[in-house]
């Protein structure tokens, strides 16, 4: 950027005049290259020139007279450049402006419009600062004294709530705990809320307690006087992630009952790429309202302590404050979901999915851990064997796992091709391994060591003592695709490519004698969906007369009969046919083909000569998304998506893969959620032992007794199949075993 300059402190330096600072700035042009100016002279010749001669049009009328030659020739040559420096540094002061000086005055912020153009924009790092700036913060959020918080403290008192809440249509309530982990977490206290700005605290834990209040077992007698409410049909339950409040009360014997509401994932819904939809964040956003940090209450970093150490005031007023939060957002959310159309996803997919999540959540998944440690140790020998070769090439041992000293052999003591300057990246080594074979053994070592850090050493520790069973949980609100998630551990990206990531699937097995394992797997259900909304003739017939669709595409693409069709044609018809599907252009084609952009260009156009249905799908969905500024699904989910003018064609082309992929993935995604909840509805019913276990990309898995194999068959199969009818038939692969490697 051009330098700015301080006029007093050049006058200082260089001893020239305010009214001769623009002539010298001519002269000397600026670093940055923005303004161009006389090479070669600096301040010292430019003043002593100016001295001489007054100003900058003199001087170069005067260069001829310079002794010096450099500098006679600098102003010959660039007198015109000179110029245009003095023009590009004078303030224009005669423009006619709509206000005067008066008009510019400092007034006061007006925090309520600041913060809400703030929040509009996502300027996080600003509303923070506003909110230290201000020491007016009632004008733009409530405070405590507007509040109308009660702590239960006698048993009347919680008789009279529970009344009350049962008089109620519909109650927010919010647990606080000891831990984030649902299986192991104490309940240190519950909130309730049945109207903005009032609500209830029951504690249970607290700093200092020496007794209980109500009983000697607080939790137990609380809990009892509450199953009837929470159990209740007719009243509606709301909570922020209430999947993680309903599966600890469903580890104390409660099954929450009745219609329930998630603001959480309504937030997401209505905003699927929102940078956090967290309770504060939400209602700082929707209801001008800063709530209580919950590092005021344990603090952060080594001094951070937990909310059974808290106070019983402090904790007091943040439960209740979450639980009245949660309550007001509701009635917002419930609106904006009716006006955007996705109440209907809401109501029917995304909340009775909760029940199933959090059965699976508390089933866990058997995993063998005694079989992860073999795998682990012979993973072990593989990567020692792998260093030792790695440092004989290399000719020196070093941090295999520093990107920098990897770097300093590969291009300055091997002197291999710097692609991408210095980069070690993954893409880059195997560019690198037709020059030289570290590159190669490199890449073996960060695949066995990833395979061994990320699954098999964490996973056994993520066995939980009391089940013998992992219980990742299932997230619905991180992908904006809508897709499931899986976190604490990840099972949804365990490698499958190569055979040691496919090994890990025989340590998920059975618990129970007398069982197995069911994995149910839609077929190229992608494909399918873009079939049903391409219409694509070809594409649609090679589904409905149950073609080998990859074979098929070959087929068309390269010309030839279907049964002329090789093993390496139809590899690259298959990575086309998904390429299309994610929006993939020319140039990507050819790094995932091995080709060059002129060849995987023809491949791309031919594949659209034979495929004209898709080729206007994605023309029509760009162009869609360019006017409305958001894509949908099959069922109507939304996201946002921007840059599809950009200049910039990084991110055009970016948002163009986006547009023409999201309705695909996701209508995948609410298909599998609507066999997920149909599937469990029917093991219920029936009373079976069956149960899922994962869900995992359009996978889902099962465990269950032998004596059911028939009838848990059936009903997977049948519910997957008609979850969301297409205009092509839905295929489902399945396989049984005694763990999941065998059953897929």
């Amino acid at each position: 950027e051009p330098i700015i300059y301080d006029i007093k402190k050049v006058e200082q330096k260089w001893g020239v005049p305010p009214s001769s600072i623009i002539d010298l700035l001519g002269l000397m042009g600026d670093s940055s290259d923005n303004i161009p100016g006389v090479p070669g002279i600096g301040p010292k010749t430019a003043v002593k020139l100016l001295s001489k001669y007054g100003n900058i049009e003199n001087v170069l009328d005067n260069a001829e007279n310079v002794a010096n030659k450099r500098v006679k020739n600098g102003l010959s040559q660039n007198a015109n450049d000179a110029l245009l420096s003095k023009k590009l540094v004078t303030i224009i002061t005669d423009i006619e402006l709509e206000y005067g000086i008066k008009d510019l005055v400092r007034t006061e912020i007006d925090y309520k419009k600041t913060s809400k153009k703030f929040i509009d924009l996502e300027f996080q790092v600003l509303i923070n600062a506003l909110q230290t700036l201000t020491s007016q913060k009632s004008d733009y959020q409530n405070n405590e004294n507007m509040k109308n918080y009660e702590i239960i403290s006698t048993i009347e008192d919680l008789d009279k709530m529970i009344n009350d809440l049962f008089e109620s249509v519909q109650f927010s309530f919010d647990l606080e705990t000891t831990s984030l982990n649902p299986i192991d977490s104490d309940i240190v206290g519950i909130s309730f809320s049945n109207k903005a700005n009032s609500g209830w605290y029951i504690p249970i834990l607290y700093k200092n307690k020496s007794a209980g209040i109500f009983s000697d077992n607080d939790l137990n007698f609380v809990l009892n006087r509450l199953k009837k409410l929470f159990i209740d049909n007719s009243i509606l339950k709301i909570g922020q992630n209430i999947k993680f409040d309903m599966l600890i009360l469903k580890n104390h014997g409660i099954d929450v009952g009745g219609p329930i509401f998630d603001t959480l994932i309504a937030a997401h819904l209505i905003n699927p790429v929102a940078r956090s939809n967290s309770l504060n964040s939400l209602s700082y956003e929707l209801l001008n309202y800063e709530m209580v940090p919950i590092e005021d209450l344990i603090g952060k970093g080594q001094n951070k302590i937990t909310m059974d150490k808290v106070s019983l005031e402090s904790i007091a007023f943040y439960a209740t404050e979450d639980a009245d939060i949660t309550f007001q957002l509701a009635v917002l959310f419930k609106e904006k979901l009716k006006s955007l159309g996705l109440d209907e996803i809401f109501y029917t997919i995304e909340i009775p999915l909760i029940k199933v999540l959090i059965e699976m959540e508390y089933k866990g998944t058997y995993v063998d851990v005694d079989f992860l440690n073999k795998i682990s140790s012979e993973i072990q020998k593989k990567i020692d064997a792998l260093k030792t070769s790695i440092f004989k090439i290399s000719g020196q041992e070093f941090n295999l796992n520093s990107t920098q000293q990897l770097a300093n052999i590969l291009f300055d003591n091997l002197n291999l091709p710097k692609i991408k300057k210095r980069s070690t990246a993954e893409d880059v080594l195997t560019e690198l391994s037709i020059h030289h074979d570290l590159p190669k053994f490199l890449l073996e070592y960060r695949k066995y060591n990833k395979l061994k850090n990320t699954y098999l050493d964490t996973f056994p520790d993520q066995v939980n003592k009391k089940t013998g069973r992992i219980h990742t949980t299932f997230n619905q609100t991180i992908a904006a695709t809508g897709r499931l998630s899986s976190t604490k551990p990840n099972f949804q990206n365990i490698p499958i490519r190569k055979k040691e990531g496919r090994e890990i699937r025989r340590a998920f097995s059975t618990q129970k004698k007398g069982y197995k394992i069911l994995s149910a797997d839609y077929s190229q259900i992608e494909l399918r969906i873009m079939a049903h909304l391409s219409g694509d003739e070809s594409l649609c017939n090679a589904f409905r007369n149950n073609e080998d669709v990859h074979s098929r595409t070959a087929s068309n693409v390269f010309n030839i009969p279907i049964n002329k069709v090789l093993p390496e044609m139809r590899r690259i018809a298959k990575i086309v046919n998904f390429g299309i599907m994610y929006g993939a252009g020319p140039y990507r084609m050819s790094k995932e083909l091995g080709l060059s952009i002129v060849d995987a260009k023809k491949i791309v156009d031919s594949y659209f000569q034979q495929y004209s249905g898709i080729k206007h799908y994605v023309k029509d969905t760009i162009e869609k998304a360019k006017k409305d500024n958001f894509i949908k699904t099959i069922l109507g989910r939304r996201r946002p998506v921007w840059d599809l003018d950009s200049d910039n064609s990084i991110r055009r082309k970016a948002a163009e893969r986006m547009a023409v992929n999201m309705p695909i993935q996701g209508s995948a995604a609410e298909m599998i959620k609507i066999a997920m909840i149909n599937i469990y509805k029917k093991i219920k019913n029936k009373n079976m032992n069956a149960h899922m276990i994962l869900q995992i990309h359009d996978e889902l898995i099962f465990e269950y007794p032998i004596d059911e194999e028939s009838e848990i068959i059936n009903i997977v199969k049948t519910n997957m199949e008609n979850a969301l009818l297409l205009s092509v038939p839905i295929k489902v692969d399945f396989g049984i075993g005694s763990n999941w490697y065998e059953a897929h």
